[in-house]
């Protein structure tokens, strides 16, 4: 295994207006984050040697093979690509997997994109969330995503011994 030690920076970003139901697709959104990102550094897609892309699982946004569709929305046409996603942690992963792309030696230059749209899809697709949950004694309270979050960080808390405090000096 490859000792890293290099050196490694987030050197731009872009972020596309959060909203409710954004009349573009994802395509477009990762287009519109990307340009941003780039021109913020002062860099081109002809500079980037690889693209790493976070989104959720395709059914979250309705698109089969999510990652393929894309992929030239997030500049990586030509270029070594890798779609990831983590359930819950996807935007705190991407980063972290560009990084390793670049601390490797393996790559100079990695644009790491997020997106999501889970707004075109109905039903939603946090309902699949339900199904995670006791039918009988849980499911009468519309749990969802932040129920399971706040569960982990509980669970995290008490095993560590960490008070709200602690937690509350993480930055999001």
């Amino acid at each position: 295994m490859r000792n890293i030690n290099r050196r490694v920076a987030v050197v731009g970003a872009g972020m596309t207006k959060f909203v409710r139901r954004a009349q573009e697709t994802g395509k477009e959104l990762s287009f519109e984050a990307t340009k941003m990102a780039l021109e913020s550094c002062e860099l081109t897609l002809d500079q980037v040697d690889c693209v790493v892309h976070g989104t959720a699982p395709d059914a979250f946004d309705g698109v089969h093979m999510k990652g393929e569709y894309l992929a030239d929305g997030s500049g990586a046409w030509r270029k070594p690509y890798t779609r990831c996603y983590v359930g819950g942690g996807t935007g705190v992963f991407t980063p972290i997997h560009g990084w390793y792309h670049v601390a490797s030696g393996l790559f100079d230059v990695c644009l790491v994109v997020c997106e999501e749209k889970m707004s075109s899809c109905q039903p939603h697709p946090q309902g699949a969330f339900l199904t995670i949950f006791d039918q009988i004694t849980e499911r009468p309270l519309e749990p969802n995503l932040l129920w399971i979050f706040a569960l982990e960080m509980n669970r995290y808390m008490h095993t560590y011994g960490l008070k709200k405090e602690d937690i509350a000096l993480v930055s999001v």
